[in-house]
């Protein structure tokens, strides 16, 4: 009986492993090498070898198996239209010697992995996924301090951190140090967990859930992610909710795409110094006049993101005063025109927390943040020239009326 059972034993393993081996054989990756070598001529394989190949770069503490199954990337006299046989383009493995750099430093992905949909990240709790198309762009700020001289090669990237100042994003969020503490610090937004950087995945139904559509599904509808909950909607007792203060910016597809590649360049990456070209000294700006002046302080410190582009306002906030809205700047003038340092010390002070509309409620999530360990006294001077001129604008009927009225 004994010997009956140690041979199906030994059966049994025997079978297993032959399953085993079998299964080896048929790997993702080696179905793509053999596919690949078949397509080769006889001296064209001269000098190739199959098995698992890889990528250690030390310096950035990486281990890369891209090129197990990318065959062809740094081989363009070999290489064939469909992927993962072709090329890299460009001469950007000239600039970035794989040896040196690796793939995932620049593409994302899981460099241990030899399975497709793993090595390109599109699994569960990998938060690093595949950079695909020009979402690419993002990784070269890891390096390129110099992003205007690159420009060539990031258009979107260039493109959106236009636009994260034209915006007035730094108003609410900080940027290495840079900006304002209302919201949530994007430093390293692009290499946050998910789990700090409070992605709400459950209002995205039908997407991903990866930090890439998670900040697209932000730029395009904020309060679709955070629609709040109103008092009917929870027990006795509990807070109302409000939805995002983040403004709906109306951004379209393209710019979109710009914030996002900006977004995810903000990484917490800390490479050695040879492998970082910083950026050089900006020259301080010339202006006209301190209206000039002025406006390049309204935007560098992203007053617009709250009183809108041009100090136009409109944007929502919940529970504040004024009909729940961050007051218009083109009556500035009309209420402080005999009272500059008033309206100074507003500035440097901020108004923290803004007035409810009603005691019953939350208190309203966007506020005035006080500007005076940032904003220089010859900026801030230069800034109430600019707001000063915003009445400009005005039809001569409504700004008198509202001179009027402040008296």
């Amino acid at each position: 009986m004994k010997r009956l059972l140690f041979f199906i034993f030994s059966g049994l393993l025997m079978l297993l492993f032959l399953i085993s081996i079998a299964q080896d054989t048929r790997r993702e990756w080696t179905v793509y090498q053999g596919k690949f070598f078949k397509s080769l001529a006889k001296d064209e394989r001269r000098g190739l070898s199959g098995g698992i190949k890889q990528l250690i770069i030390s310096d950035l503490k990486r281990v890369d198996r891209c090129t197990t199954c990318h065959v062809a990337i740094d081989k363009p006299q070999l290489a064939l239209a469909e992927e993962p046989f072709t090329a890299h383009p460009g001469k950007f493995l000239q600039w970035h010697p794989p040896e040196k750099f690796g793939c995932t430093v620049c593409h994302g992905g899981q460099g241990l992995a030899t399975e497709t949909a793993a090595a390109h990240g599109d699994v569960k709790h990998w938060e690093q996924p595949l950079l695909r198309g020009p979402l690419v762009q993002a990784s070269c700020a890891q390096c390129h301090g110099d992003i205007q001289k690159i420009k060539e090669h990031v258009p979107l990237l260039a493109r959106g951190r236009e636009l994260f100042q034209a915006k007035g994003c730094y108003g609410c969020h900080a940027v290495k140090d840079f900006g304002q503490t209302v919201s949530q610090d994007l430093t390293d937004v692009g290499s946050k967990s998910y789990q700090l950087l409070e992605a709400d995945f459950e209002m995205m139904h039908d997407q991903p859930h990866t930090r890439i559509h998670w900040l697209m599904a932000k730029l395009r509808h904020p309060r679709m992610l955070n629609p709040g909950v109103t008092q009917e909607h929870l027990p006795p007792g509990e807070e109302e909710v409000f939805p995002s203060a983040m403004p709906h910016f109306g951004l379209a597809e393209d710019e979109i795409q710009s914030l996002t590649v900006y977004l995810l360049s903000l990484t917490g990456s800390d490479f050695p110094a040879s492998y970082v070209t910083p950026a050089p000294p900006q020259p301080a700006p010339v202006f006209a006049s301190d209206v000039e002046r002025g406006q390049a302080v309204f935007q560098k410190y992203g007053c617009a993101a709250c009183h809108g582009i041009g100090g136009v306002g409109g944007r929502k906030n919940w529970n504040a005063g004024l009909g729940e809205e961050i007051p218009s700047l083109m009556y500035v003038k009309a209420y402080y025109g005999n009272r500059v340092d008033a309206l100074k010390e507003l500035i440097r002070q901020g108004r923290l927390p803004a007035p409810r509309a009603s005691a019953d409620r939350p208190r309203p999530s966007l506020y005035m943040p006080p500007w005076k360990d940032r904003i220089s006294e010859e900026d801030l001077s230069a800034l109430v020239a600019y707001l000063f001129s915003l009445s400009d604008r005005l039809p001569p009927q409504a700004a008198a009326e509202k001179t009027s009225a402040s008296r």
